[in-house]
């Protein structure tokens, strides 16, 4: 009873954070804030996510000795079509017009579309993994399923991360240039929200080897308590009341003469 409660508990704790960890993974895609950057020529902040960018205003003094106001985002997809046609007649007028340099940044990139790969199967997988994960007490070969599906959503999200941590860094990514100056892009909040979804998948695979070991040693030691035979145990036939019988009485033999007749 004991150990049950364990694997249970083992298998919840798992689930639990495959599912926080799924959160925390689709509020760090769906943020623009992966990189950001105060143009302060322009006096606006730029966020360029994944597969949509952002631009803010920058904030301004509403009465003196008070706070400021926070001006609202103005988005745009990176993969719409008019947009990618405003940003390439930008760039054909690199010349006269002096934000075509920050127009680079909102442009769709090969490596863009390569951590949106990563990102979404992996949350397809852990998705799996949550499903499997439910119906192991049920069915516990699916304990396998649950096991190798999240290590792979391990896997991608890690690559999908180390992938945009490395291209952030490029200079021609890090740095923006504007009409009188440049400017350092920093990484983002979104980048941190989603590592931390990685990090909760990272201890849920841990968690779920613990269980699919519990769960099949458990498994295994019943097996051979039913097919195998303890040495303590007596033999089949002592376990029976065998009536004791009479000896049957020894047979004689009686040696027998034979006798040849000669002729005289």
């Amino acid at each position: 009873m004991g150990s049950t409660a364990v694997q249970k508990g083992l298998l919840a704790i798992s689930i639990l954070l495959i599912f926080i960890g799924l959160g925390f993974t689709f509020a760090g895609v769906f943020s623009p804030a992966w990189q950001v950057v105060d143009i302060r020529e322009f006096r606006a902040e730029h966020q360029h996510g994944l597969w949509w960018d952002c631009t803010r205003a920058e904030k301004h003094v509403v009465a003196v000795a008070d706070f400021y106001a926070e001006e609202p985002l103005h988005c745009m997809y990176k993969f719409d079509r008019s947009a990618e046609m405003v940003i390439e007649n930008t760039l054909n007028n690199i010349d006269e017009d002096g934000a075509a340099g920050e127009s680079e940044h909102h442009r769709f990139w090969a490596w863009h579309k390569a951590i949106l790969f990563f990102i979404l199967f992996s949350q397809f997988l852990a998705f799996i993994s949550l499903c499997t994960g439910v119906c192991i007490p049920c069915f516990r070969p699916t304990a396998f399923i649950f096991t190798l599906s999240l290590f792979i959503a391990v896997l991608f999200s890690l690559i999908a991360d180390g992938v945009f941590f490395l291209a952030a860094n490029r200079v021609d990514n890090r740095f923006v240039q504007g009409m009188v100056g440049s400017y350092e892009q920093r990484i983002g909040y979104a980048f941190y929200v989603h590592l931390i979804g990685t990090l909760c998948w990272i201890v849920a695979f841990l968690f779920a080897l613990l269980t699919t070991y519990k769960f099949f040693t458990e498994r295994y030691s019943s097996r051979t308590g039913v097919h195998f035979r303890s040495d303590a145990d007596p033999p089949l036939l002592e376990k029976y009341n065998v009536v004791p019988s009479r000896p049957s009485p020894p047979i004689t033999y009686v040696r027998e003469h034979t006798y040849r007749v000669t002729s005289a």
